[in-house]
C-alpha cells in the first residue's frame, strides 16, 4: 500500500485478526509521546509493573525513570515493565491507557484492531492486522522522537532508586531489529514474539528514493520473509504500482506498504503552516549517541555538496546525542528539495525543522 494513495503493492490476508505481540509497543510509544507533556518527566515504578514477564529492564518498585528512557527501553529492548510504567504513569491505569491506544488506532484508520494492554502479551481481546500495524507504524514515523529512537542500534537508560540517597543504575540496551545492522537503508522497526503470535515485525527501509514499510505477523522465518518482501518491493515497485488494484480485495498476515516517493510532498499543508519560520530551516538527517557514526555521516553529506554540521544535545541520562543536520535554508521549498535529494542519495529521510541561532553545541566541518 502506498501511504499517499492507499495502494497495496503486495498483500496476503492483510485484514486477518492476529495477535501483534510486541509490535503493539509501536502504538504504546506514539500514544505516550502524544500525551506526555515532557519526556523528561520521571515516572514511578509500581509493583504491578515489575511482575510482568520478560523481556524487561528488571525495574524495581519505587524506582523512577524518565519517559525518554522508558521509550528507549520499550522500543529497543521491548521491555514489558517499561510499557506498564508508561501506561500507568500517562494513562492513570493500564485499562485506561489501552482504551487510549484503541481510540488512537481507530483515528489513524486501523479500525480492525483492539488493544487491552501496552506490551502485547497474549489476550483474547488484544488483536490487530498486518494492514493496521503498517498504518500505525507509518503514522508513528511522522513523529521525530519516535523515528530517532527506532533508528538507534544501541543505547543506555538510567533508573533512579527511591529514598533519600538517589542511586542511578545504568542499563545497556540493544535494538532487536536486525535490519539496522545488515539491510541497506533500514530506518527502524519493531519486532514481536509470543507463542500465540509467533514472530512479528513492522518496519521500514529507504533506498534510492523509495521508502517501504513491511508488516509481518505469524511468521516462522521472520528475517527471511522480511528480506524477501522488501527486496521484492524495491526491485519491482514500478511494475507493482502499475498492476496493483487501487482498492484490492483483502483476502496470511502480510502486507507491504510503500510511502510516497521522494518526489512527493514531505509535509502536509497543516505541517507546512505550523513549521513556517522567518529564520529559515534546517534538515535533521539522523541522530546518534556514537560521535564517530555521526561524523562519518556528516563527512559523507558534506562531500556530496551540502553544508552539514553536528549539533550536540544533552540527554537526561548524562550522555550526549549527536544530531547530523544540514542547512540552513531561507526558503521551505529549498529545504524540501535538499531533503528529497539527500534521501535519494543516502536513504535517510530528513526531518525539516525551524532553524535556531548557532550555538556552542554546533560543529561545522573544517
Amino acid at each position: 500500500m502506498d501511504v499517499s494513495t492507499g495502494q497495496v503493492l503486495y498483500q496476503r490476508e492483510p485484514d486477518l485478526a492476529l495477535s501483534p505481540a510486541s509490535t503493539t509497543k509501536i502504538l504504546t510509544a506514539i500514544v505516550a509521546l502524544e500525551n506526555a507533556k515532557s519526556t523528561t518527566k520521571l515516572l514511578r515504578v509500581t509493583k504491578s509493573a515489575t511482575r510482568v514477564p520478560s523481556s524487561k529492564l528488571y525495574l524495581r518498585p519505587g524506582q523512577s525513570m524518565s519517559i525518554h528512557d522508558l521509550l528507549y527501553g520499550l522500543l529497543l529492548s521491548s521491555a514489558n515493565d517499561a510499557a506498564i510504567v508508561l501506561a500507568e504513569g500517562i494513562g492513570g491505569s493500564v485499562e485506561h491507557f489501552a482504551e487510549m491506544m484503541t481510540q488512537k488506532a481507530h483515528e489513524i484508520g486501523a479500525v480492525n484492531s483492539h488493544f487491552v494492554n501496552p506490551n502485547g502479551l497474549t489476550a483474547s481481546e488484544h488483536f490487530s492486522t498486518a494492514k493496521d500495524m503498517a498504518l500505525i507504524f507509518a503514522y508513528a514515523m511522522r513523529n521525530p522522537e519516535f523515528r530517532e529512537i527506532v533508528q538507534t542500534k544501541t543505547s543506555s537508560v538510567s533508573s533512579i532508586s527511591a529514598g533519600k540517597t538517589k542511586r542511578v543504575r545504568r542499563i545497556s540496551i540493544r535494538s532487536h531489529n536486525r535490519l539496522l545492522w545488515n539491510f541497506d537503508g533500514a530506518i527502524g522497526g519493531k519486532t514481536g514474539y509470543t507463542f500465540a503470535a509467533q514472530k512479528c515485525f513492522v518496519g521500514g527501509v529507504s533506498r534510492d528514493g523509495a521508502t517501504l514499510i513491511v508488516s509481518i505477523m505469524g511468521s516462522r522465518d521472520l528475517w527471511g520473509d522480511t528480506r524477501r518482501l522488501l527486496e521484492y518491493g524495491l526491485d519491482n515497485y514500478e511494475s507493482l504500482k502499475m498492476t496493483s488494484p487501487i482498492a484490492p480485495a483483502f483476502t496470511k498476515g502480510k502486507a507491504l506498504v510503500r510511502q510516497s516517493k521522494a518526489t512527493s510532498a514531505l509535509l502536509s499543508p497543516e505541517e507546512e503552516s505550523r513549521i513556517q519560520s522567518p529564520g529559515g530551516y534546517v534538515l535533521q538527517i539522523a541522530s546518534f549517541r556514537e560521535r564517530e557514526r555521526a561524523e562519518n555521516l556528516q563527512r559523507w553529506i558534506t562531500d556530496g555538496g551540502y553544508q552539514a554540521f553536528l549539533e550536540r544535545a544533552p540527554l537526561d541520562s548524562g550522555e550526549t546525542s549527536y544530531r547530523v543536520r544540514v542547512g540552513p535554508y531561507l526558503q521551505l521549498i529549498r529545504a524540501q528539495e535538499a531533503a528529497r535529494e539527500i534521501e535519494k542519495k543516502s536513504g535517510y529521510r530528513a526531518i525539516i525543522l525551524p532553524a535556531s541561532p548557532a550555538s556552542e553545541s554546533t560543529e561545522k566541518p573544517s
